[in-house]
């Protein structure tokens, strides 16, 4: 457990002096965060990481890894992994994969554009409106007879 978590600091230690990452406690548990996207996790089971694609497929591959969550929700498709310490020489690429999800922003997260003009009608305003323009023109072309 101690290499381990050496293992966790050093990485860290890397993440915070090469690229900008703050190192911080999250949920109670010691964690990384790069634009205040958390990537990395560590707990006494291992450590988590917020992968994508072929890298989160390859680190649920490793014996022992699991989906994970930071609230403890783990859906299939969570992008946590969670690698357990009998694993911990895997952890400085995973970390790596990690770093590039969260920096490339692709993390889901909402986010809020400012609004240009009058927001457009809903699809159901525009149907009663054209409804409403073609009883009109029927209404326009009627004519009563004696």
């Amino acid at each position: 457990m101690a290499n381990a978590r050496t293992r966790y600091d050093t990485i860290s230690d890397f993440m915070a002096r090469e690229h900008d990452a703050v190192a911080g406690s999250l949920y109670g548990k010691p964690s990384v965060q790069v634009n205040g996207t958390a990537f990395l996790f560590y707990m006494l089971p291992g450590m988590a990481f917020r992968l994508q694609g072929r890298a989160r497929e390859q680190a649920l591959a490793l014996p022992g890894a699991t989906a994970w969550a930071p609230l403890g929700q783990a859906g299939e498709r969570s992008p946590w992994v969670l690698v357990p310490v009998a694993q911990f020489l895997r952890w400085d690429r995973l970390a790596i994969d990690a770093l590039r999800y969260a920096q490339e922003g692709q993390v889901a997260t909402p986010k809020a554009e400012p609004l240009q003009g009058p927001p457009e009608a809903p699809p159901a305003a525009r149907r009663w409106r054209d409804d409403i323009k073609a009883l009109l023109e029927k209404a326009s072309a009627l004519r009563l007879l004696r």
